[in-house]
């Protein structure tokens, strides 16, 4: 199974295909073979990401050679935003569930990646109305991107994404690599190599160019909170963590 990892599911993996999936099921609400997208005057939008929220309730179900399969639904929230509700399933088994909101997004100066605008496409997707669950993650996500993050408590540790490993076609620092770079800054502060992840909220705020350093910002308490911010302070992202007890 490509999503395990080295304790269980591999949360990198996992995203990828979740997002994937994410854009696929955006794709044919619109009529389109391709999850490849364009405002009304022809340059390129991305569904970019707003918030993530990933829940394993079953670490112990998914194993080398056991089929993983993700039953998706997509919403609508409003202000542009689609969320899908992913449930992971292994041979017939829960084992937990994303949810996935996103914006369409394009670069206001097209060499930028500290650009990035909400655009509206050609043809926006209608489909049914979002359940509760991804309506109450899009407004706690939003709650969160009005508050002042810059000052935030904690242990401070830059971190460098590699373009080959963290960045996407796009040339955007990839979504699940927030969460990968927040593990590899608490690792390097301490984090046990042991523990696994059971619950994770991601809310997205910006984003990088290759070679640009990160500061990571952590507070362990009842959940692990880390703020990713640029060198100047500019938000990215907010994290929030819950691990398995050891």
């Amino acid at each position: 199974m490509a999503e395990m990892g080295y304790l269980g599911l591999s949360e990198p993996w996992l995203m990828r295909r979740a997002g994937d999936l994410h854009w696929r099921l955006i794709a044919r609400a619109m009529g389109q073979r391709e999850a490849v997208f364009h405002c009304a005057q022809g340059q390129p939008l991305y569904a970019a990401f707003c918030a993530t929220s990933l829940r394993i309730s079953a670490p112990e179900i998914p194993d080398l050679g056991r089929e993983l399969t993700l039953e998706a639904h997509l919403g609508r929230l409003g202000h542009g935003r689609l969320a899908s509700v992913q449930r992971i399933m292994i041979e017939g088994q829960a084992a937990g569930r994303i949810v996935l909101v996103s914006a369409f997004v394009g670069r206001g100066d097209p060499a930028s990646n500290r650009s990035i605008v909400r655009r509206a496409p050609r043809a926006l997707a209608l489909p049914p109305e979002a359940p509760k669950l991804a309506r109450r993650i899009a407004d706690r996500a939003a709650l969160v991107a009005r508050r002042d993050l810059t000052g935030a408590a904690g242990r401070h540790i830059p971190v460098l994404p590699c373009p080959y490993a963290d960045f996407n076609a796009a040339g955007l620092l990839y979504f699940p690599s927030f969460a990968t770079l927040s593990e590899r800054a608490d690792f390097a502060l301490g984090a046990s190599a042991r523990r696994r992840i059971t619950a994770r909220d991601v809310v997205y705020l910006g984003n990088v160019e290759p070679g640009e350093t990160i500061r990571a910002t952590l507070h362990h308490g009842a959940h692990v909170d880390c703020v990713l911010t640029t060198q100047d302070r500019k938000p990215l992202a907010y994290l929030r963590s819950r691990y398995l007890p050891e």
